[in-house]
C-alpha cells in the first residue's frame, strides 16, 4: 500500500464512513470538518431510513441493488459496533392513499426483490396500537433499519480514532494544495496540512471547496427538513410512512419526522412546518400524550447529476476525489467502500 496519509473533508455520515473505513485498513486519516462535531451538516436533517420501500420501485436495477445490500451492511455495521448503530425499530409500515395504491407499491418493490408482507387493518392496529385509524391495508418490510445519523456519525469517527485517525473540527478549509497537477493537502485558516491524497466528501460545501479545481462535480442541492418531537413517554415500534407522515423514534425516545421543505426564509419555514408536523401528529396518532417540536432542522442535500458516480476522481489532479451521493446515510457504507478501492493500492 503505497497511500500513507488521506484527508477527508467533512465529518458527516459519508466522511466518517470513509475514515471508519481507511483507518481500519491501516491509511493514516485525517478528517477536517468546519462545524464544532460530527454529524452537524446535512447529517443533522437525515431521517436515517435505510430503506427501499420509500424510493421509486422502479430505479434502475444496479441502484436499487445498492441499496438492498445496505440495509445488510448496517446490519453488519450494528453487529460490529455491539448494536449501537441502528435505532430499535422491528422494520417500517408502509401505505399510500388508498388500498390499491400501497398493493401496487408494495408488489412492485417486492417483484424487486423486497422481503415485504401485506398487513390488513386489524392486524396493522396490532403491530402499532398508537395508529388512531389503520387503513384498510399496509406493507410490512420487516428488514428495513433506521440509524440515529449523529450518533452513528460519533461512532464511526471514534472507532477510526482507536485505529489511529486524527479529527480537527471547527477548522474551514480555505483551497486545495495543488502542486504539479497532483494534491499536496489543503489550508486551513492559519497552516497547509499536507496528503497523499484528498477525499472531499463534505455535502453542501464540496464545491466551494473544489472551486475551479474540479468544476465538474456535478452536484446539485436540495433542502429536506427534520423534525424533532418530545412526547410523554410514547413510542413507535415501526418506522411509519402512511398517512402524510414519514415518523420513528429515536433511541433516546424522541419522534422524529421526515418532510419536503420549499427555499425560503428558514425561520419561517421551520416554524410553520412545525406546526404543521404537529397537526398531523395529533391527527394520525391521538394517543401520542403531549407531542411537542423541540427542533427543526433543514439541510441542503447534495445530488449528483444522472449517472454521475458515488465517488469521482479529479480529473487533472492527480490524487483528489469526490465522495457524495443522495440517499447519503444509505449509500454511505458504499461511498466508503469505493474511496478504499481508489485510494488503498
Amino acid at each position: 500500500m503505497s497511500v500513507h496519509h488521506v484527508i477527508i473533508i467533512g465529518a458527516g455520515i459519508v466522511g466518517a464512513s470513509i475514515a471508519h473505513r481507511l483507518s481500519r485498513a491501516g491509511v493514516i486519516v485525517t478528517v477536517i470538518d468546519a462545524f464544532e462535531g460530527p454529524g452537524l451538516g446535512v447529517s443533522a436533517a437525515s431521517f436515517g431510513w435505510i430503506t427501499c420501500a420509500a424510493g421509486d420501485p422502479d430505479i434502475p436495477e444496479r441502484v436499487y441493488r445498492l441499496r438492498l445490500e445496505a440495509i445488510d451492511t448496517y446490519a453488519a455495521l450494528d453487529e460490529e459496533f455491539g448494536g449501537r448503530i441502528c435505532a430499535p425499530s422491528n422494520g417500517a409500515l408502509v401505505w399510500g392513499g388508498n388500498e390499491a395504491e400501497t398493493l401496487d407499491w408494495a408488489q412492485r418493490h417486492e417483484a424487486r426483490g423486497s422481503v415485504m408482507r401485506l398487513v390488513p387493518r386489524a392486524k396493522l392496529a396490532a403491530m402499532e396500537p398508537l395508529i388512531a385509524d389503520p387503513p384498510i391495508l399496509a406493507a410490512y418490510f420487516p428488514r428495513e433499519k433506521a440509524v440515529d445519523v449523529r450518533d452513528a456519525c460519533t461512532l464511526l469517527l471514534r472507532s477510526a480514532c482507536n485505529a489511529g485517525a486524527q479529527v480537527i473540527f471547527e477548522q474551514k478549509v480555505f483551497g486545495l494544495e495543488v502542486r504539479g497537477g497532483r494534491i499536496h493537502g489543503v489550508r486551513l485558516a492559519d497552516r497547509i496540512i499536507e496528503a497523499d491524497q484528498v477525499v472531499v466528501a463534505a455535502g453542501a460545501q464540496s464545491p466551494e471547496i473544489l472551486g475551479e479545481v474540479m468544476p465538474e462535480h456535478g452536484i446539485s442541492m436540495s433542502p429536506a427538513a427534520l423534525t424533532s418531537l418530545s412526547a410523554d413517554g410514547c413510542r413507535l415500534g415501526h418506522i411509519v410512512d402512511g398517512g402524510g407522515l414519514e415518523i420513528r423514534s429515536r433511541k433516546n425516545g424522541e419522534l422524529i419526522v421526515a418532510s419536503s421543505v420549499e427555499e425560503g426564509p428558514e425561520d419561517r419555514a421551520k416554524s410553520d412546518l412545525a406546526q404543521d408536523v404537529l397537526s398531523k401528529v395529533r391527527r394520525l396518532f391521538p394517543a401520542i400524550v403531549n407531542p411537542r417540536a423541540t427542533g427543526v432542522e433543514i439541510g441542503q442535500r447534495p445530488f449528483l447529476a444522472k449517472e454521475r458516480p458515488l465517488v469521482s476522481a479529479a480529473r487533472d489532479v492527480e490524487g483528489l476525489f469526490l465522495a457524495a451521493g443522495h440517499p447519503g446515510v444509505i449509500l454511505a457504507p458504499e461511498i466508503a467502500r469505493r474511496i478504499a478501492d481508489m485510494v488503498i493500492r
